[in-house]
C-alpha cells in the first residue's frame, strides 16, 4: 500500500513559501528533535501511529497517523508573533492538503491543528508551538472464504413455481440453526415443583449469503423469491440441506424445513453483495 514517510512528507514541506525568519529547508526535521537540543523556530514531523490493521467479515481498515510540529520561541510583540504563526500553519496545511498521503482508496482523513504556549522555566524559553495532527484511513473489501453451502432441496419444498432441480447456494456463512421445544410448566396440589411437558418447536437459520447472480431468479428456490407469498396467500415452505466441515474436516450435513422470515441486505465485499437469511425452522433439525 502507498502511503507517505515522515521523510516524503519533510520534502513537500521544503517546498513552501514562509514569513521571513520561519521555515526553511534546513529546520525542517523527519525525526522528533531532543528537547535540549530543539532549535526555534523548527518544524519536526513524526509517526504518530505507525500503520495499523483491523479487519471484519466485510472490510479491512488500515489507519496511519501524522504528527507536525512548528516550534517558534516567544519573544515579545505577541499579536505579531500569533499573525505570523498562523501564515506557517496556513501553509503547511495548504502543502499537505496537496500531498497524496494515501492510495486513491482513502476513505477517511482529518488534519486538524492545535496550539500551545509553553511558559518559560529554568532551562527553557516561553515558546509557542503549533501540532497539525493527521489521521488517514484506508477502508477495502474483504476477501471472503467459502465456510458452508446451503441447498435447496425440491422433494419436500413446497413454493409457487419450482425449479427444474435442487438449487446450492455456494457461500454461506456467519451460520446459526437454532431448534428445540417450548417447555411448558403445570403446578398442581401439594407441590411446589411443577411437572414439564414439551410445547411447539421453536427453531431459526440466521445465515449469510454472498450473491451471485444465479441466486437470483423467478422460481422458488432463488433468494428473491423465499420471503413472498405464494398465491394462497401462505408462506412457502423450503426444504434446505447446510453442508459445513467438523473440525476434523469431515463433512457434516444439517437437514431441516423452515419457512423465510426476512431477507434483508448487509453490505458489500469484492465479490459481491452479502445478503442475510432470517428463517423460522418447521422440523427437527436431522444432522449427518
Amino acid at each position: 500500500m502507498a502511503q507517505a514517510t515522515t521523510a516524503t512528507i519533510k520534502t513537500q514541506l521544503e517546498t513552501g513559501t514562509y514569513p521571513a525568519n520561519t521555515l526553511h529547508a534546513d529546520n525542517i526535521y523527519d525525526y522528533e528533535q531532543y528537547l535540549t537540543r530543539r532549535g526555534y523556530p523548527s518544524c519536526e514531523i513524526i509517526t504518530s501511529q505507525p500503520e495499523s490493521t483491523s479487519l471484519t467479515a466485510s472490510e479491512s481498515t488500515i489507519t496511519v497517523g501524522y504528527e507536525i510540529r512548528y516550534y517558534t520561541r516567544n519573544v515579545g510583540g505577541r499579536t505579531d508573533e500569533i499573525a505570523t504563526q498562523k501564515s506557517v500553519e496556513d501553509e503547511i496545511m495548504s502543502l499537505i492538503g496537496s500531498m497524496t498521503l494515501q492510495d486513491h482508496l482513502i476513505t477517511f482523513e482529518s488534519r486538524n491543528w492545535t496550539r500551545l504556549q509553553v511558559q518559560r522555566d529554568g532551562t527553557h524559553p516561553a515558546y509557542t508551538v503549533s501540532t497539525l495532527k493527521i489521521v488517514v484511513r484506508q477502508v477495502t473489501a474483504t476477501t471472503l472464504t467459502d465456510v458452508g453451502s446451503l441447498t435447496f432441496v425440491l422433494a419436500g419444498s413446497t413454493v409457487e413455481t419450482d425449479p427444474a432441480a435442487n438449487y446450492t447456494y455456494s457461500n454461506i456463512f456467519d451460520v446459526d440453526i437454532d431448534v428445540g421445544y417450548d417447555d411448558v410448566q403445570e403446578g398442581y396440589t401439594a407441590s411446589h415443583i411443577p411437572v414439564h411437558f414439551s410445547g411447539h418447536l421453536q427453531g431459526k437459520l440466521i445465515c449469510s449469503i454472498l450473491v451471485k447472480s444465479a441466486d437470483l431468479g423467478n422460481t422458488g428456490d432463488k433468494l428473491n423469491q423465499l420471503p413472498k407469498l405464494m398465491d394462497n396467500g401462505q408462506k412457502p415452505e423450503f426444504k434446505f440441506s447446510y453442508v459445513n466441515k467438523t473440525s476434523d474436516d469431515t463433512t457434516m450435513t444439517s437437514t431441516f424445513t423452515c419457512e423465510a422470515d426476512s431477507v434483508k441486505m448487509r453490505y458489500t465485499v469484492s465479490e459481491g453483495t452479502v445478503f442475510q437469511l432470517i428463517a423460522t425452522l418447521t422440523s427437527d433439525v436431522t444432522i449427518t
